[in-house]
């Protein structure tokens, strides 16, 4: 029998007994429920002593002083820049290589994004090219770490003062991340966290900035809560000695977390530095198993920073495939293995050509690495079997495919 043939029976064998890998499955711990039922048995159940002891474990983590926990990053992002004072006219500078609330919370803010391509090794806004975008319109500046692969703060902080800009950090992947030995969270004016189902520590749903500007921290917290001006402290007006009365400052939104998202974060914050051990570690693995297959580009990661490996992003030399990107996803479907594109560029996107008039060929990297990426799962709810058997079938792909 030709080797061939071989691997082929190797591989159908061991494919007929493997159920499904999910690109990013959460890992709850019974620490997490029990913390959730005793919030449900506690009388309250949303904003409350839960989401207070949340946010001060999570400002001690990432060495910030002022944390406000909201319902999500997207949340989060549109409380800073509102707090920041971002209005009609004025435009923000950002990474087309991100997911919709970076583009969405400015155009909610009457502003107008400005794009800027990435580099083409970590996907991360290119700082060289910030500098060309600057007008007088511009306020503020949104850096993306993508993939937990923390932004050249250092640079983008540089222009940001020399402008007087505000830095708003868009790290929905990123917690746990670091720069320069600095925590992500404790860099810019402002860091958004995402606890989504799918991040490295999650609330089912939920986010956080964080901010060492009292004055910022303040109005985000009201701005959480419909504006209303006891927003900290809501739940004891219903204590004992609480107080009905409130006064509404500004007009807010309702973006406040819960208690019971709050007992899920609690525990999964402790956890965090075993996820991230984890996921460095099926990095690792993806390395050892697909260095020096040359249809294939690998993650960079910078010798400054260290990720949180939120994602495993591979780019594929479709040059050197028979089958292009969307082929490979669907064989990878076919032997049980989830994956994700993140993202398609939001300049590509039938909304932002109409809003902004961009247009395919307008940020080239991006582009590029859009139609090259496939991200691999590194959830640590999976096993080290799980990430060689990927590798292997990835392995096996390529060879059946390769030109």
């Amino acid at each position: 029998m030709a080797i061939a043939q071989i691997r082929d029976s190797i591989m159908h064998k061991i494919i007929k007994n493997k159920t499904f890998i999910p690109f990013a499955p959460p890992l709850i711990g019974n620490e997490e429920k029990r913390e959730v039922m005793d919030t449900l048995g506690s009388g309250w159940i949303t904003t409350g002593p839960k989401t207070q002891r949340f946010e001060e474990a999570i400002k001690r983590y990432v060495n910030a002083k002022h944390a406000v926990c909201v319902n999500s990053c997207t949340a989060a992002l549109h409380l800073s820049l509102d707090a920041l004072g971002i209005k009609k006219g004025d435009e923000v500078i950002t990474s087309p290589f991100t997911f919709a609330s970076t583009g969405h919370v400015i155009l909610h803010q009457s502003a107008r994004p400005i794009f800027v391509d990435v580099d083409k090794s970590t996907f991360n806004m290119d700082p060289d090219l910030i500098k060309k975008k600057i007008t007088k319109k511009t306020k503020a500046i949104i850096p993306v770490h993508y993939g937990g692969h923390p932004c050249q703060m250092h640079e983008i902080l540089k222009i940001a003062r020399k402008y007087n800009l505000k830095v708003v950090e868009d790290a929905a992947h990123a917690i746990g991340s670091k720069y320069k030995g600095r925590m992500i969270g404790s860099i810019g004016d402002v860091t958004c966290f995402s606890f989504y189902a799918t991040k490295n520590m999650t609330t089912a749903e939920g986010g956080i900035l964080t901010t060492n500007d009292k004055k910022l921290a303040d109005k985000a917290r009201i701005l959480s809560m419909y504006g209303i001006s006891d927003a900290r402290r809501i739940w004891k007006r219903y204590a004992p000695k609480g107080n009905w009365y409130y006064d509404i400052r500004y007009l807010g939104y309702k973006y406040n977390m819960t208690d019971i998202q709050a007992s899920l974060g609690l525990h999964q914050l402790k956890r965090l530095p075993g996820f991230i051990k984890k996921r460095s570690q099926f990095a690792k693995l993806y390395d050892k198993h697909l260095r020096g297959i040359e249809e294939i580009q690998l993650p960079r990661i910078n010798s400054n920073v260290i990720s949180s490996w939120h994602l495993y992003p591979i780019l594929l030399k479709d040059n050197l495939l028979k089958i292009d990107r969307n082929s490979f996803i669907e064989k990878l479907k076919g032997f049980n293995i989830g994956t994700s594109v993140l993202f398609q560029p939001l300049h590509l996107h039938s909304f932002y050509r109409k809003t902004l008039g961009t247009k395919k060929g307008d940020f080239p990297v991006s582009e590029d690495i859009y139609n090259k990426i496939v991200c691999l799962p590194v959830s640590p709810k999976l096993s080290f079997s799980d990430i060689n058997y990927i590798a292997l079938v990835i392995k096996s792909i390529i060879r059946k495919h390769k030109r």
